[in-house]
């Protein structure tokens, strides 16, 4: 039997909207199936089929609650329905590429969750996800929901490529204020760096060549190359959108170059 938790935690993360009335359902759902649960919105904003930026905000959204936490998430949604373990945590999605883009090497176990043939599953968050995070915060075993799932789907994950002198780093994610994640982490950027100067290119009249501390040092409109709370490097403009000014999108790509 699983442990169950002293305050059942169920989060949702969709491309659903905020007009609609899908999150009701499921919320409606949870909480006639699973006494005082505590139902917690990541976000209902992503973009439509996006697992891109879907796995992003997984990632760096829903890793950090307490084990036993059941996450749905419901984004490019299809067959076949799984659940993935992983620190101690519980993801109710699709194998649809977006469980190996968030997990990595990280899965503690997968299972597929079973369908009727025949069945119609236009909305499996609601007919699907809200009775199986039901049996996990229950105790059902993770084995008892279904067979054990082969391999996860693998999609690429472009995060930065070495081509001669420079390396194209890629985005992959802009937030609500229009500030562009880069796929290259602090970390990574310091190694290759190795204390030599450097440029980043987003446009051709459009560069950086230091590293800011916050996003309010220097003029407004002021393009700033910072470290997020992901840990990753992170492009704004001071008080304007940088992807709206640059037209910037996630899968697109500035320059980096080193000075030797």
């Amino acid at each position: 039997m699983q442990p169950e938790m002293k305050t059942p935690i169920v989060t949702l993360t969709t491309d659903w909207g905020d007009r609609g009335f899908f999150a009701g359902m499921v919320k409606g759902a949870l909480m006639r199936l699973i006494e005082g649960v505590q139902v917690v919105d990541i976000t209902h904003r992503l973009e439509a089929y996006n697992i891109m930026t879907a796995s992003f905000v997984v990632r760096h959204g829903c890793l950090g609650f307490p084990e036993g936490t059941v996450h749905i998430i419901d984004v490019a949604s299809q067959q076949p329905y799984i659940v993935v373990r992983s620190r101690g945590q519980y993801f109710i999605c699709s194998d649809n590429g977006l469980p190996a883009l968030v997990f990595g090497d990280a899965v503690e176990a997968a299972v597929s969750i079973p369908v009727q043939a025949g069945g119609i599953y236009n909305f499996a968050a609601y007919n699907l996800f809200t009775p199986v995070a039901a049996r996990l915060l229950g105790g059902t075993p993770l084995g008892d929901i279904g067979p054990q799932h082969p391999q996860l789907l693998q999609r690429p994950l472009p995060g930065y490529l070495q081509q001669e002198e420079y390396y194209r780093i890629y985005i992959h994610y802009i937030d609500d204020y229009g500030n562009a994640y880069l796929g290259m982490s602090y970390e990574e950027f310091e190694r290759l760096r190795q204390g030599r100067a450097f440029v980043i290119q987003v446009r051709g009249d459009m560069y950086v060549t230091e590293l800011s501390r916050d996003y309010r040092s220097g003029g407004n409109g002021e393009l700033r190359l910072t470290v997020s709370a992901t840990g990753q490097l992170e492009l704004a403009l001071n008080s304007r959108s940088l992807a709206q000014f640059a037209g910037l999108k996630v899968n697109g790509s500035v320059l980096l170059k080193f000075k030797d």
